[in-house]
This record gives C-alpha cells, structure tokens and sequence, in this order.
C-alpha cells in the first residue's frame, strides 16, 4: 500500500519555518480534503506521518501542527507525540465539554502546544480560550470577526496565526493585528509526500486487537503476534522514535520495545491502525519471507556461541530484512528511522561482524548463493546439515502466513 501525507508551511513574519501543518490526503493526485470522517483523517494523518514517513523529513527540525477531534483528544491520542514536535490543534466544530477542557488541560500540564483552529471568539468558548496558546484566524472570514477575534487575543496575550492568506495586502493585514505566525497559499500550497509501505496483516491486527482489549493482557502473547508480522514490527519502531526520542540505537528486542512504550501507548497505536480500516493486502509473501529470515537467523544464533546470549536480537534483525529492498543507497538512511541496536543496523547493511555476518548467512541462504554461505559455515564452524535442517523448519514454521 502507499501512504499519503499532505504538508503546508507556516511562517513566522521573517518569513522563516515555524512548522508544517498535516493534512489528510487520500491518494496523491487529489490535493484536497475529501471529507471523510474526521477521526479517521487524524488517524490516516497521525499514523502515516509518524509510522509510514519519517517524521523529521516532513517537518525538519520544525513543529507539527495536527487536527484532533474531540473524541481524540478525550481519548488521549495526541499524548502518543513528543510535544517537543507536537502542536495539538483543536477543531473548530468540536463539542466542548468537561471531558474535552479535562483533556486539553492534561496536555498543557504534560507540556504540548495547543491551537484552536478557525477560531472565532464568543463568550461560550472562554474555557477553551483560556487554554489556548495559538489562536488559528480564519482570514477567509469576515472582516469585522477577524478584528473583534484579534482585539481578544491581543488583550490576553495569545499568539495569533493567520491562515488561509491568499494576497500580499492581507499579509500586510496580518502584521498590522499582530499575528505572529501566518500560513495561506500566498506563501506555498499544501504539497504531498508519500511513500509505499507495508500493512499489518489482517489476521495479525484482529488477534492484537483483541489482546490489547483484555484489562491485563499477556505481553508475551503481545510480542508473540508482533514477532509475525513485519509491518507491525516497523510501526512500533517508528512509534517509539516519535514518542521516545532518547532511545534512537538501543532497542534490540521487540519485547523490550514494547516494555519502552508501555501498553497505553501501545493500545492507541492499535486503535489508530484499525482507524484506517486496515485490510488483507498484497504483501503475504514479503510478509512470509521476512518471518522465515527472523527464525533463521534466531536459530543460527542459537547454533553460535558468542551469538546465542541474544537471540532475540538476531530475530528481530531478520524480520526487518526487508528493509533492504529500499536499495543500498537509501538503506542507511531508512535504518535511521528506527531505534536499533548499531549491531542490528549493521548486521542489515552487511557491515561486517558477527550480526551481519548472521544476516548475511540467511539472507544468502533463502536466496540460494552458495558460495557465500560456504564460506560463513566455515568460518563459525557450523553443521552444515543443521542449518539446513534450521532453514527447513523455519519455512515449514511459516508456511501458514500463506493462508492468512
């Protein structure tokens, strides 16, 4: 499947890059809201832009500005983002209640940004207004609305974003209010980035939705669906580079990956992904090949004695094989995306070492480039029999991916 993801610029008044606002694009000719459901926009924009992308190439070292809806935010959707790169935008339609004001201020208190989109300022929004820090001005709006809102905002000392600025008179406009930030196609259009991915496999993502809606759910059994499937393995990854940025280079197991990001995290990353509507997709055999290369390489680790105090590693170094078809140009930079072990990251690209050299013997293996296994059967004096007697049994363990 691809992944699609739109991103329009906002300025600070020296014309420089505050950040980018994200924005749901269903497919990449159409550059347009298409009005579906709001809460799946937010998701299809949350999990694309922070699963399917690397977030740093969309927003540089800028900040991310994303629509949530009431229901998202009382659900605690946006704690899943570091704040450090977060603006949490409050749309202009959501119900506001007691439960929404609980939710924002839970925010403020953990440290994100709020902004409340295409607002208008009346007196029964004064909660939500307390709680804002940028207030987003329609300048599609009337004039008179536009003034009465700024004069607000000035009085208490919000910031003010002028968007949907189409001329240079209305920037001229923004600047005699006092905005601060402005964004509008006078500046630049949205433009939309995409990428193909991979999809969880549907029977994977069933069996992890209903694991995570147990009260205490058995983490084993967790890692256990995860360990089969390698789009939910890349996911979690790219989940725990938004939402942990500290651990970039240290996850090594995928159990120890889930023990970083904590089963709350990992119940709304669930719930984000079934937002999306995911279904049986084209990539059972990727899926397949990849799971093969995982147990193989666990088991040659088993088979190597300075090799077999992690084998966990080694599993997970295989199941992210696939990586490699980026091209070898591009692989060091997809890896980064990822909080690997260097020794992970190393063995993919084939580096040198005991992982690569781990990697490099199943890789070949399944790709049936004798020389190259020879000569590492060799070097670590292995049975040559039972690695093929490992590879057997791995494929036969993963036969059944086939009839998902």
């Amino acid at each position: 499947m691809d992944v699609y993801i739109a991103r329009q610029p906002i300025f600070d008044m020296d014309n420089q890059v505050y950040g980018y606002e994200l924005l749901y694009r269903s497919n990449g000719q159409q550059n347009n809201y298409t009005g579906v459901n709001g809460d799946e926009s937010t998701a299809d924009v949350v999990t694309n832009a922070f699963f399917g992308l690397d977030i740093r190439e969309v927003i540089g070292s800028g900040k991310a500005f994303i629509n949530f809806t009431g229901n998202l935010l009382k659900r605690g959707v946006p704690k899943m983002i570091s704040p450090d790169i977060a603006v949490v935008e409050v749309l202009e339609n959501s119900m506001i209640d007691q439960d929404l004001l609980d939710a924002c201020q839970d925010l403020k208190e953990r440290g994100y940004t709020i902004a409340l989109d295409d607002f208008e300022y009346e007196n029964s929004y004064s909660d939500l207004f307390q709680l804002g820090d940028i207030v987003k001005i329609d300048f599609r709006t009337a004039q008179r609305k536009i003034e009465e809102t700024a004069y607000v905002c000035r009085y208490c000392n919000k910031i003010m974003l002028a968007e949907k600025v189409e001329s240079a008179e209305e920037f001229e406009y923004a600047k005699r209010l006092g905005c601060t930030f402005t964004q509008g196609y006078y500046f630049a259009r949205p433009t939309i980035m995409a990428r193909e991915s991979l999809a969880p496999l549907s029977m994977n993502f069933m069996q992890i939705m209903q694991l995570v809606s147990q009260p205490e759910p058995e983490i084993s059994d967790i890692v256990e669906v995860i360990s089969r499937d390698t789009a939910m393995c890349q996911r979690l990854l790219r989940l725990i580079n938004s939402v942990y940025f500290g651990v970039r280079n240290r996850v090594s197991s995928i159990s120890q990956a889930l023990v970083i990001l904590g089963l709350d995290y990992l119940r709304e990353w669930i719930y984000l992904m079934g937002m999306q509507r995911i279904t049986m997709n084209d990539n059972v055999e990727i899926m397949r090949v990849s799971l093969v290369l995982a147990k193989f390489c666990r088991m040659l680790a088993m088979m190597i004695p300075q090799a077999a105090t992690n084998p966990d590693a080694f599993y997970l170094m295989g199941l992210l094989s696939m990586l490699r078809s980026v091209g070898p140009r591009d692989l060091e930079k997809t890896l980064k995306e990822f909080p690997l072990t260097d020794d992970i990251k190393n063995g993919i690209m084939c580096k040198g070492g005991l992982y690569s050299d781990v990697f490099k013997l199943a890789y070949c293996y399944e790709k049936g480039e004798w020389e190259v296994v020879d000569k590492i059967v060799e070097q670590y004096h292995l049975d040559s029999s039972k690695v093929s007697d490992a590879f057997l049994k791995c494929v036969k363990e993963s036969e059944h991916i086939k009839m998902l």
